[in-house]
């Protein structure tokens, strides 16, 4: 995937020399079949196309874009006229819209100009239709055909259909991965990588719809000790850190339940075993206790406090949060550092 402008122009590169190694190709056949004049004109059209390289150099892939498409759509256009539009140049045109439209995003994505793709496609409309209409009206200019005709059909259709099929292939992985990071955003806490408050509340809900499950299911409530005086004391960096250390222990200890960033220095964790419920919670007590935090003036140790209820029936998620909650507040209100059940 092009992540920044470097790999946007790796890829213009080889696009570029991809069309420049075309034209060349197509020169030498239509000098062998006779077209003298499509050769000649693949002259021009092959010097722009080796000036895009100080272009794409310079990252003005804006104007590379414009002349591209200028020069793809006039190509084919005087192809179809000089050839008929049964060799199928058209069809490199046309399949070259839907691209254009992606690279307004990827221009919009990188800051550059926007491609103008209302405009050139209608261009490209338009190209297609006259040059079709008029070699079908007048017939070609140079009369090829036979194994010519067909192989040059083949080849355009291959080349038309891989492009589309390669095309399609990239844009959906875009898609899908654009959509995983909206959804990650969405769901998890950027840093402590646990879910967010939204994520759990979505678990939770089809647990409590089913009675079976809700009847063995626990919420734990948790809140980190005097955590205002440690962003004020040591600033907000370690404050994060302790969020860190608390997160990561909790992965380690809790690893069958859900975890979520419930909102500032609270977390709130759900598992569906409440007979070690208690334990898990005073084995996490126990452990954060253990760990050493680093500042730039000292090294200190912190405290969690932890409210833990069960779930009752036909009890619905707010209250049983709130029910949660006020446990947590009489773990700090005896002295904070320990656990309620």
């Amino acid at each position: 995937m092009l992540s920044n402008l470097n790999d946007l122009k790796k890829a213009a590169f080889v696009v570029n020399t991809v069309l420049t190694v075309l034209v060349i190709v197509m020169m030498a056949f239509y000098y062998f079949m006779g077209a003298t004049f499509l050769a000649y004109y693949s002259i021009p059209v092959a010097c722009f196309y080796f000036f895009h390289y100080y272009w794409i150099h310079k990252k003005q892939f804006t104007k590379v874009t414009w002349t591209t498409y200028t020069m793809l759509t006039l190509y084919m256009f005087i192809c179809t006229i000089c050839l008929g539009y049964d060799y199928g140049f058209q069809l490199y045109a046309m399949s070259t819209i839907p691209l254009i439209y992606h690279i307004r995003y990827m221009a919009k994505k990188f800051k550059q100009p926007d491609p103008k793709p209302n405009l050139f496609s209608v261009f490209i409309v338009i190209s297609c239709m006259v040059s079709s209409l008029y070699s079908v009206y007048a017939g070609p200019i140079y009369q090829i055909g036979g194994a010519v005709k067909l192989a040059f059909l083949c080849m355009n259709l291959g080349a038309v259909c891989f492009f589309l099929v390669s095309f399609s292939q990239v844009t959906s992985k875009l898609i899908i991965k654009t959509e995983e990071k909206l959804i990650k955003q969405a769901d998890f806490d950027a840093l402590t990588g646990l879910a967010n408050r939204y994520y759990m509340m979505s678990r939770l809900d089809p647990i409590l719809a089913d009675k079976n499950a809700a009847s063995n299911q626990w919420l734990a409530m948790i809140d980190v000790d005097n955590f205002k005086k440690i962003n004020d004391t040591y600033g907000h960096d370690v404050g994060d850190q302790v969020l860190m250390i608390l997160a990561n222990q909790m992965k380690k200890i809790c690893k069958d339940c859900v975890i979520s960033r419930w909102g500032g220095e609270e977390f709130l964790v759900s598992g569906n075993n409440s007979k070690v419920s208690p334990r898990i919670m005073q084995t996490l007590l126990e452990e954060i206790r253990k760990r050493e935090v680093h500042s730039d003036t000292e090294n200190f140790h912190f405290s969690i406090s932890v409210g833990v209820s069960m779930h009752i029936a036909n009890e619905s998620l707010g209250p049983w949060i709130r029910r949660t909650d006020r446990l947590l507040y009489q773990a700090k209100k005896n002295g904070k550092n320990q656990v309620v059940c």
